[in-house]
């Protein structure tokens, strides 16, 4: 069944089998990955801080070079330039102009912007360390010290929902053969950081009804397929004892074991 307000370039395999939405499924995993990393950063130096002044975290006023030092600037910029900028474009190619009915491309394209700005106003800080303008720096604090949190507090939400998003559009992608491989080759790495579940759970939201045994089925017939038939009775092998683990499975596990008997 179909995802519902998939648009139409989300829908169709075409030509590349599905590299392009594989592309974009790791890259907004890394993505998100990687801003995950940058926000407990800043939270563990905020209330490093805090707890150095003795202050409630909300009471908490730092000079500028300690403000600074709360991003990584270049860092900031890493994260724009090399994984969210990326993330935009292939959001846009995959849905095209008419966009995603679920908002994925804008969900990518608030956390960019959202980023972007954050850069622009940290660059702003730095300033401070290295002009001495108390009464200036004390009107850019107030504004920034609000700003910080807002910012990351608005660009994790945009990647919750793009998450949620990505969830309803797998089941769409399931067939597409070089996701299919993919998949099985890089879920373990990819479903460990989106879900903390590895492969299985990227195959639980891919393939709702049959789950791992079912991923790991359509893999070892993708492998096949291509002519990579050791790949194949790999995958065959470990459907088989998936679906041999998995007691709500008797119909799928007899369809597993000929294919794998078929292999042999």
């Amino acid at each position: 069944m179909e995802a519902p307000g998939v648009g139409p370039a989300a829908r169709r395999p075409g030509a590349d089998g599905g590299a392009a939405p594989w592309d974009f499924f790791a890259t907004f995993v890394d993505a998100r990955h990687a801003f995950r990393r940058l926000r407990r950063r800043y939270e563990r130096r905020v209330l490093d801080a805090a707890a150095e002044r003795n202050v409630a975290r909300e009471n908490l006023v730092l000079p500028p070079a300690q403000l600074w030092r709360l991003f990584d600037l270049a860092a900031l910029e890493d994260l724009r330039d090399r994984r969210l900028e990326p993330l935009r474009r292939q959001a846009e190619a995959i849905f095209g102009e008419r966009g995603d009915e679920g908002l994925m491309d804008a969900f990518c394209g608030h956390v960019y912007h959202e980023l972007a700005i954050l850069c622009e106003e940290h660059r702003s800080v730095g300033r401070f360390v290295r002009i001495h303008d108390p009464g200036r720096y004390r009107e850019l604090f107030q504004e920034v010290s609000g700003y910080y949190p807002t910012r990351l507090n608005r660009i994790r939400r945009f990647f919750a929902k793009g998450l949620e998003r990505l969830e309803e559009l797998l089941p769409t992608w399931a067939r597409h053969r070089v996701f299919v491989r993919s998949a099985y080759l890089f879920g373990e790495r990819l479903g460990a950081s989106a879900w903390r579940e590895g492969r299985a759970g990227l195959y639980a939201r891919m393939y709702p009804q049959g789950r791992a045994p079912k991923g790991l089925l359509e893999a070892a017939r993708s492998f096949h397929a291509a002519g990579f038939d050791d790949r194949a009775r790999e995958a065959a092998a470990e459907a088989l004892a998936a679906a041999r683990a998995e007691p709500s499975a008797p119909p799928l596990l007899r369809e597993v074991e000929a294919f794998a008997q078929a292999l042999a």
